[in-house]
Order: C-alpha cells, then sequence, then structure tokens
C-alpha cells in the first residue's frame, strides 16, 4: 500500500497465476475430498474435460484439412 492508501497493482506474468491457481485448486480438491470423495472426483474431471475434449477433436480437424488439400493442381483440373 502506499502512504495514500491506494494498492499497488503487480503485473506477472501468466505462468506464476497459473502455477498458483493449480495449487489452490488441488489443496482444495484434497481438503473437499476429506469431507466427500465424490466430489473431488467431479471438481477434478471437470478441471480436465476441456483439455481431453481439444484432444480428442484436434485429430478429427487435421484429418479434415489433409483431405481437403490432398488433391494437386493436376488432379483437380482433370476432375472437372
Amino acid at each position: 500500500m502506499t502512504q495514500n492508501g491506494n494498492a499497488l497493482i503487480a503485473i506477472t506474468n501468466g505462468g506464476s497465476e497459473k502455477m498458483i491457481n493449480k495449487i489452490i485448486f488441488w489443496v482444495f480438491a484434497i481438503i473437499l475430498g476429506f469431507v466427500n470423495p465424490l466430489i473431488t472426483f467431479g471438481l477434478i474431471i471437470l478441471y480436465y474435460l476441456p483439455g481431453i475434449i481439444q484432444d480428442l477433436c484436434n485429430p478429427c480437424k487435421e484429418e479434415q484439412e489433409t483431405e481437403m488439400n490432398s488433391f494437386s493442381d493436376d488432379v483437380m483440373e482433370e476432375m472437372k
């Protein structure tokens, strides 16, 4: 804090902020695990679900892009 009561704002890079968020999440999940393990498993699944879905969808997108560009210009002309 400064002398006039205004708070200082620290600008940090995203790496340390992500690490703090992960630590807070896992501490919260462990503490909650003692109360109800099913809630902890649900939190962990929800935490990793977007990454899992993204990994599952990426091969589909790559296959579609390669199929579209697999014909050369000569073959495309012959097909017309």
